[in-house]
């Protein structure tokens, strides 16, 4: 059995790979500078100037220091917590009264609650199993689920409750929700979830143009490369093609549903070199160099990497959510803003402004259809963007004591 453990690391150095890179010299290629692109997508995605971002910078990095902080030190008595931009500052919901001064004291804003934060788990891990999750910790086939017409769930640390998505004109199933009070929130849509996989419309690619590249990790005793995608775009044991048609490697491992990643193994490392970049123009533009990876709380500005829609910023909407496609629910996975359209699958997800650490691949938004493409929300202006990727720190619990692989 597959053992699976959620955890929170930093580590010393890391890469990631929005498009694989040509190489058949030792030395590394010299990269373009992102500096401006990545200026302009937060302008243009998140209204944000050069002083404000650099003001931004500094209180995201306070606040998710001060999450970890007092997740821990409240235990039982934490309630949720999230980042607040226009204030610059933490909310840390707390079920006991007493612990206030704490939280305050600690410098993040406090609110007191009803349910905790594993209340709120506990009833989405039963809805989660309702969907056919399987029991225990490791990585096994998903069962039958039994809540059809929903389209997802997700701990709501704002409104201190378990929001469900039911799709609109779908006969859902409501009924399995009544028992759990004011602890659970239906809320309406009439876009169910879509994979962004199979549909090309230029830039960076995996296989053909289908989806993205996403975080390079490698195993640091043996030096053997790797690359993190999602799961829904490339097959246990199939080849996978880099964007100009040469074979990457090998999928050692693919998981989908209940999870979206998989890990390919690099067989050809004189062609594709493997580095510390996420591109911002794919393909072959700009580059940032990320450091670290993280699971930041929700209000934190990020942005995404992909062949479609290249570089596009939001901020984080929602954590574990659970996301019911029409082939099986993906579990714990982060809801957010930024655009995300067919192709961008498995790309490159940043935490922006926090010294760019990695969050996860690209798995799937709310799409609609303009009479020629899928398009985000925000595009064809159906208001905020859906859309979710999977937590690399999920990835890395998993694959780094299976396969030995680290962060570059």
């Amino acid at each position: 059995m597959r053992k699976f453990v959620r955890v929170l690391v930093t580590a010393a150095a890391v890469g990631t790979l929005a498009v694989a890179v040509q190489s058949t010299a030792a030395a590394a290629p010299v990269r373009p500078a992102a500096s401006d692109e990545v200026l302009a997508a937060m302008q243009r995605d998140l209204g944000l100037t050069a002083a404000q971002a650099a003001t931004l910078r500094g209180q995201q990095d306070r606040a998710v220091d001060l999450d970890v902080r007092l997740r821990s030190s409240l235990g039982a008595d934490f309630g949720g917590s999230w980042f607040d931009a226009a204030a610059g500052r933490l909310t840390v919901a707390v079920t006991d009264q007493a612990r206030v001064a704490e939280v305050t004291k600690a410098g993040a804003a406090a609110k007191v609650v009803r349910h905790s934060a594993a209340e709120l788990d506990a009833v989405r891990a039963e809805l989660d199993t309702l969907s056919g999750k399987a029991s225990g910790d490791g990585r096994a086939k998903q069962g039958v689920s039994k809540l059809r017409g929903l389209a997802s769930w997700r701990v709501d640390q704002k409104t201190n409750s378990v929001v469900v998505t039911a799709v609109k004109g779908q006969q859902a199933s409501l009924s399995a929700l009544a028992k759990f009070g004011d602890a659970v929130r239906v809320e309406q849509t009439d876009r169910a979830p879509v994979r962004t996989a199979n549909y090309l419309d230029g830039g960076d690619a995996i296989n053909y143009g289908s989806c993205s590249a996403g975080f390079n990790l490698r195993n640091q005793n043996t030096g053997q490369g790797f690359l993190l995608t999602a799961g829904h775009c490339v097959g246990a044991g199939s080849t996978v093609y880099g964007q100009d048609g040469v074979v990457l490697g090998t999928t050692v491992a693919s998981f989908f549903p209940s999870y979206d990643d998989a890990l390919v193994r690099n067989d050809n490392p004189s062609y594709w070199y493997q580095g510390w970049w996420v591109d911002t123009n794919p393909s072959n533009g700009g580059i940032i160099t990320v450091s670290g990876h993280s699971d930041a709380p929700v209000g934190t500005y990020l942005c995404k990497s992909g062949i479609t829609t290249k570089w596009t910023c939001g901020y984080i909407t929602g954590k574990d959510e659970t996301v019911n496609y029409s082939q099986g629910a993906v579990y714990g996975m982060t809801r957010h803003s930024a655009c995300v359209e067919p192709g961008d699958s498995g790309g490159a997800n940043v935490a922006a402004l926090s010294h760019w650490s990695p969050e996860g691949v690209t798995s799937g938004a709310q799409l609609y259809w303009d009479g020629s493409r899928y398009r985000c929300a925000a595009a064809v202006g159906a208001g905020q963007n859906v859309s979710w990727y999977f937590p690399i720190a999920d990835s890395l619990a998993y694959y780094g004591p299976a396969y030995g692989v680290t962060m570059w």
